[in-house]
């Protein structure tokens, strides 16, 4: 059998360090034994006990998902268990509300967008109008080719405001997040 790299022990062990833990200290923290540390640090032990994974994720603040995914879990072991959401940490509840909060801040500055253009139209065609209705305040009527330019810059305010909203800003659906009752909704 191949062995396998060993980025779950390298992330562990980088970021216990980071923290300024000892694997001690670590070990008692997440209440496994220290030789479990040294061997998850060494590659010894390839595909720990997702519980034990849970604990040094919870530790650490790390995304359980992601150190389940070094561990060599499935996807299917991690999106689709007795209790998906079992198989979530802090830091990936964490990860799920920046992403969501990211998502809405960019609606809120795609609504703001949409707004202005609106709000642009709604002068031009308000300037055009009182042109049109009312061309003795402006000592001469509008010509053909200056209502053909702003119905040009009408269209290219409006072209936006008709696109949809990117969806590659959308947030990552992780149903374990949401419960699986709101799936069906």
């Amino acid at each position: 059998m191949e062995k396998k790299s060993n980025e779950l022990g390298n992330l562990i062990r980088e970021t216990r360090e980071r923290l300024g833990l000892s694997q001690r200290q670590l070990a008692k923290a997440t209440n496994t034994n220290n030789a479990e540390i040294s061997r998850l640090e060494a590659g010894k032990r390839q595909k720990p006990n997702v519980l034990v994974l849970k604990s040094i994720a919870e530790v650490l603040n790390l995304s359980l998902v992601d150190l389940m995914k070094l561990a060599g879990y499935s996807d299917y072991e991690i999106n689709f268990g007795r209790d998906a959401s079992d198989n979530r940490s802090v830091r990936d509840y964490q990860l799920a509300l920046k992403d969501y909060q990211r998502f809405y801040f960019d609606v809120l500055d795609d609504i703001d967008t949409r707004r202005n253009n609106a709000l642009e139209c709604k002068n031009i065609c308000a300037d055009l109008i009182d042109k049109i209705e009312h061309p003795e305040f402006y000592n001469e009527e509008i010509s053909r080719e200056e209502i053909l330019k702003e119905l040009k810059e009408l269209f290219r305010l409006l072209r936006p405001n008709l696109e949809k909203f990117d969806k590659s800003k959308y947030p990552r659906y992780d149903a374990a997040l949401l419960g699986k009752r709101n799936m069906l909704k």
